[in-house]
């Protein structure tokens, strides 16, 4: 699987690249705790908390998510569609620092990742699979990303070609990922893996919300309001200092576009905004990641929008821009 590096912009810290290895654990009286964090392509991450105690049985507990740098580089935020919200602080020397293990009946462990050489590791995921004419399609359902399992005995011992809710351990290859174990599978679904996103969860998320714009060259904070018309359509109302403009949008299941008029085109050029013009010209889709609004960009940018503050939202820090 191609790993190219992942590129936050106007960042004080050095952006983080993809293929990258973070280590970290402690060993007590009582056994031992480890923690593996794997940056992959396309802001994918594989979290891996190992608990060993003491005289016992490694217990191995894998989750997939999205990572984004944010705050000018300072913090690495990690999240999932199944309610997962970590935020990392990167150090100056490129530590990352923060707390884990906050399942069920574990207790809250901060811990000091340092960066280790990467390595390709198998990893476990859960989600559907579909096959057809000799093809298959595996959707992560913890992210919604959808990846290529390539040809195997694990994939041919599979029943018929009917979709299928899989948990597997799967190896990265060069084309896609090598399914090299199916540790269960149903026929039947989890709610959150039955259907993609539709503009009905668009308008749920995002109305009556105030959300922050992404720090941009000529806009370092403003937020801004979606206003939908119940039919796909709708305005996004922006504000910052000395600024409001209103964008027109247009909404077709995840497909997102905005237009911005010649007026306020204009006015951005004007007050050395336009990078916020050609910010919404650049939207193609919308995603959610554990709270948070992502608008992804047809160059394969994103831009993060995180809920405002309930006051003063003109005075909270934006999230960074990331690719």
């Amino acid at each position: 699987m191609a790993l190219p590096a992942a590129v936050a912009a106007f960042s004080a810290h050095a952006p983080l690249p993809a293929a990258s290895l973070y280590v970290g654990g402690e060993r007590t009286e009582g056994g031992e705790r480890r923690v593996e964090l794997y940056l992959l392509d396309g802001n994918f991450f594989v979290l891996r908390q190992i608990s060993v105690p003491r005289g016992g049985e490694a217990v191995t507990r894998d989750m997939t998510g999205h990572w984004r740098q944010m705050e000018d580089g300072s913090l690495l935020r990690l999240s999932n569609r199944h309610g997962l919200s970590l935020r990392l602080n990167i150090g100056g020397g490129g530590n990352l620092y923060g707390d884990f293990f906050p399942a069920p009946g574990g207790s809250v462990q901060s811990f000091v990742l340092k960066k280790s050489p990467f390595r390709i590791q198998s990893f476990c995921l859960m989600g559907r699979l579909d096959r057809a004419g000799g093809r298959a399609a595996l959707t992560d359902s913890a992210t919604g990303r959808i990846f290529t399992p390539l040809a195997g005995e694990a994939l041919a011992a599979l029943p018929g070609e009917d979709p299928l809710f899989v948990d597997v351990e799967v190896l990265p290859a060069k084309n896609g990922l090598r399914v090299q174990r199916v540790r269960s599978f149903s026929s039947r679904f989890p709610s959150q893996a039955q259907a993609a996103p539709s503009a009905g969860d668009f308008s749920a998320a995002v109305s009556g919300t105030v959300w922050l714009l992404p720090s941009l060259p000529g806009l370092p904070a403003a937020s801004c309001v979606f206003n939908g018309d119940g039919k796909g359509n709708g305005a996004l109302e922006v504000t910052g200092p000395g600024l409001h403009l209103s964008a027109d949008y247009a909404l077709r299941g995840t497909s997102l576009t905005f237009s911005v008029g010649e007026a306020d085109a204009g006015m951005l050029r004007a007050c050395g905004a336009e990078a916020l013009a050609r910010m919404l010209a650049s939207v193609r889709s919308w995603s959610l990641e554990g709270g948070a609004l992502v608008l992804n960009a047809a160059d394969g940018q994103s831009f993060l929008l995180e809920k405002a503050a309930p006051r003063g939202p003109m005075f909270s820090r934006a999230s960074s821009r990331t690719r």
